[in-house]
């Protein structure tokens, strides 16, 4: 059959577009084309900025008969406008992803769609395919939720579930070569060298912090080997003369042997790249910070979120602020770059508690920080407590959700708003900080980087009126 893989056009900024290639998407591409089965196309209206009239119009073109999308909740009205067109030239439509996955009737429910996929998509999407062609009973794919037309009704039937993925070395590379790749500036993160791509080195994480889907989609770890890996590196830098990855995994250093094995991989095969990682403070030492540095790690993401022990143990991110200030002095004694992620209007926060994370991120001083205002994402412990409390109603059947705020009982968004602007500059306007991250740029391209992330009213017909709101306010 032949099967369009689409990533939806969306609004945005073109940097936002132009990221990174969808991973999930090219796994499922490297899937069906190795099994020489199928015919597919995939059509990256969002790097290639593609309207929908062009997207119907390559669809005809192609000849689909398929076409496959993947969504998360901010996004599933780009995915469903897709499979709108689709539907329009009698096409076949399945969606996945996260969002599909956590809320697989309400998302069959739409008009546009077909068949959902629940969970990891690689093999569901091949077998569906390979059943749609020789049209045998749907019911025997595992993973899947569809429609089907019974005495004159239409009934959602779901199949029994597909178990994860045992060994991912498996999968094929992503086939990143399918994908307009030299549109990917990866400008809209920090990066140090270009060309710049990221790879999953896991899937899955075992900690549940209630803010956070990723259990929705994966069940339970699985890792690859540390020469899958090194290979993987090895082809990048062939194929595409990458010389930066970003390692996408929720976390780099869950298990610790095994984070030295592939840092040990990629020494012993003298490979030259810049990496950028994730990972938790806790489990973390000097030994293996070294061993990351000497890999070609320079910065490493954690997810640090309050500076209030209170605030985070409701959270249940089973960290603590001994373990924070910890692992930022080891990460800078290693001679690696930081980068501090925060959230404010977590349940517990107050203004003191916000208070308590700004202290916290100056006392640690990162490199590179985000202070984000917490939003609700179906799948989660907050979008239950959000239900419970009332500050939201539960998704219904045909109902687009787009991540709202979370309705904090303690500070309104009004001011959460205010909060998060004078953190930014009291974090960001301080004259030592400012030089200190000047000092520290190797490379071109990452002051074009830093240009790009930190001085967006750049981009505005009269800057002036938007750099004001970041200057220092008289109390």
């Amino acid at each position: 059959m032949k099967i369009a893989l689409i990533n939806p056009n969306f609004n945005g900024s073109l940097e936002s577009k132009r990221n990174y290639i969808p991973l999930g998407l090219a796994y499922i591409a490297a899937v069906l084309r190795d099994s020489k089965r199928h015919e597919i196309k995939v059509i990256d209206a969002a790097a290639l900025n593609l309207s929908n009239d062009k997207v119907e119009e390559e669809l005809k073109n192609f000849g689909a008969e398929i076409v496959a999308v993947g969504a998360v909740t901010d996004l599933l009205e780009a995915a469903l406008n897709v499979c709108g067109i689709a539907k329009k030239l009698g096409i076949k439509t399945v969606i996945g992803g996260v969002h599909p996955t956590t809320l697989p009737q309400e998302t069959l429910s739409f008009k546009e769609v077909d068949i959902v996929i629940i969970g990891e998509g690689e093999y569901t999407l091949l077998e569906l395919a390979d059943f749609l062609e020789k049209k045998k009973d749907l019911k025997k794919v595992k993973g899947i939720i569809f429609k089907k037309n019974i005495n004159g009704k239409i009934k959602f039937i779901k199949t029994h579930g597909r178990e994860p993925i045992e060994n991912i070395d498996n999968l094929p590379f992503p086939a990143r070569d399918l994908f307009p790749w030299k549109l990917y500036s990866s400008y809209s993160s920090i990066v140090r060298k270009v060309p710049c791509m990221h790879i999953m080195t896991s899937r899955g994480c075992p900690f549940k912090c209630t803010f956070c889907a990723s259990q929705s989609l994966w069940k339970g770890c699985t890792w690859r080997s540390p020469k899958s890996i090194a290979d993987e590196i090895e082809h990048l830098i062939k194929k595409y003369n990458v010389k930066e990855l970003y390692l996408f995994d929720d976390t780099f250093n869950l298990n610790l042997k095994r984070c030295e094995e592939i840092c040990e991989e990629i020494i012993k095969r003298k490979i030259k790249i810049s990496l950028r990682v994730q990972a938790r403070v806790a489990p973390m030492n000097m030994d293996i910070l070294k061993k990351m540095k000497k890999a070609g790690v320079w910065c490493v993401y954690y997810g640090i979120e309050s500076g209030n022990q209170e605030v985070l143990n409701d959270i249940k991110k089973a960290i603590r602020i001994e373990d924070i200030k910890k692992a930022f002095k080891m990460t800078e004694e290693a001679g690696i770059r930081t980068f501090g992620f925060f959230i404010i209007g977590l349940p517990k926060d107050t203004k003191k508690t916000i208070q308590d994370t700004l202290n916290l991120a100056l006392e640690l001083n990162p490199d590179f920080v985000n202070f984000s205002i917490l939003v609700v994402y179906p799948g989660t412990e907050i979008y239950e407590l959000a239900i419970k409390e009332g500050s939201i109603k539960k998704i219904k059947p045909k109902e687009i959700f787009s991540s709202p705020r979370y309705k904090n009982k303690n500070i309104s968004d009004e001011e959460l708003q205010k909060e998060q602007i004078r953190i930014y500059r009291k974090f960001f306007l301080r004259p030592g900080y400012l030089i200190r991250r000047l000092l520290r740029i190797r490379t071109l391209t990452e002051l074009k980087a830093n240009i790009i992330a930190g001085l967006p009213f750049l981009k505005e017909k009269n800057p002036f009126i938007v750099a004001k709101r970041w200057l220092p306010q008289k109390d």
